[in-house]
């Protein structure tokens, strides 16, 4: 009976478990594209990663707003 438990019991932990490491393996954040991005131009200094920043913000938005508009067309 008792392992029996153990085996739901584990069951479970690999249902819950395996989609949230999944899910923090996956690196399709805002913020690892922006690092990659940044990283990409071999920014100098602070004034560097400051306008990178804006740039990839810019671009980001801007293929947002693509995006969306493809879908009223």
């Amino acid at each position: 009976m008792i392992s029996v438990l153990l085996t739901i019991g584990a069951l479970a932990m690999v249902g819950i478990v395996g989609p949230l490491i999944a899910l923090a393996s996956e690196s399709n954040t805002y913020g690892s594209k922006l690092e990659e991005y940044i990283v990409s131009k071999n920014p100098q200094d602070t004034a560097d990663i400051e306008r990178l920043t804006r740039d990839y913000e810019i671009a980001s938005s801007k293929r947002y707003l693509w995006t969306k508009s493809k879908k009223y067309f």
